[in-house]
């Protein structure tokens, strides 16, 4: 229910790309007063991962940045890389730092410890599934999502380690 059972089906993915993916996939629903923008760091080395799952794991973080906008107001993609960071209690030589950021409405108290739990939703016509969906999918490949949010700003990072295909292979064996 959360995600796909098939292996992961990695390759070389540049982020930009599949942030642009994301975008055309947006950009026809959403309402005129909403603004994307984006501010990529063009240093980020392409990910050993599976594309597919990136598009759906930031399309999922995208759609609920949408619906916290309404009708108007701005989503920024923004994206960099870090050196020797730990995800998950293991330190990486490179890792993407992905941010979201909405200007919406934020994330409702009373849901914040459980947001990436299935059926839990801040919104009437939520499933629940999304974060619970890209938290798995970012799981998959060795990352974590992480968020902060107040009425006015809320940030959804994506933190992931940048193997290089060696290094995936190797980890994927173990």
């Amino acid at each position: 229910m959360l995600g796909s059972p098939q292996p992961i089906k990695n390759e070389m993915v540049n982020i930009h790309e599949v942030l642009e993916r994301v975008r055309k996939l947006v950009i026809a629903d959403i309402p005129k007063g909403v603004e994307l923008r984006f501010d990529y760091d063009p240093s980020i080395p392409d990910l050993n991962a599976d594309r597919d799952n990136l598009i759906q794991l930031v399309f999922n973080i995208a759609g609920n940045a949408i619906k916290a906008v309404g009708d108007s107001g701005n989503i920024l993609f923004k994206t960099r890389v870090l050196r020797n960071f730990t995800i998950n209690q293991k330190t990486h030589r490179l890792a993407l730092k992905l941010e979201i950021i909405d200007n919406g409405q934020g994330v409702p108290d009373d849901i914040r410890d459980k947001l990436f739990f299935p059926m839990i939703s801040g919104s009437a016509k939520g499933t629940g599934l999304g974060l619970s969906i890209a938290q798995s999918l970012a799981n998959r490949h060795h990352g974590i999502i992480e968020f902060e949010s107040e009425v006015g700003e809320t940030c959804f990072t994506l933190l992931l380690p940048i193997f290089d295909k060696e290094q995936q292979s190797t980890k994927n064996k173990a």
